[in-house]
């Protein structure tokens, strides 16, 4: 029984990860845009250390920054793809957004 729990799921596996889906794509996007707002982020808290009297006591504000980066960070991916979580496209070709939850039934 093992094996074949095994087998099926090395199968399932094989099949599935050659499909590239759109979602990969987008969420690429969402992690990019919060890597470089880490970056920004630390590097704004790492700016903040010039304005303290004893900056070897504030070194905390370089993570929280980088913190604080990530979340505007992701905030901004998911804006940035929002497009295309709330678009379809007809069997026409066009491209529309939907709004909302939108069920299509073929009657034929």
């Amino acid at each position: 029984m093992k094996r074949v729990v095994l087998f099926i799921a090395f199968a399932l596996i094989v099949v599935a990860l050659p499909c590239r889906s759109q979602a990969e794509s987008t969420l690429n996007v969402v992690l990019w845009d919060s890597l470089v707002g880490a970056g920004i982020g630390a590097l704004a808290g790492a700016a903040t250390l010039a304005f303290m009297d004893h900056p070897g006591d504030h070194l905390e504000r370089i993570p929280q920054g980088a913190a604080i980066g990530v979340i505007a960070g992701i905030a901004f991916g998911f804006y940035e793809i929002s497009p295309v979580l709330y678009s379809r496209v007809t069997p026409d070709g066009k491209h529309e957004r939907v709004y909302g939850l939108q069920l299509n039934y073929a009657l034929k």
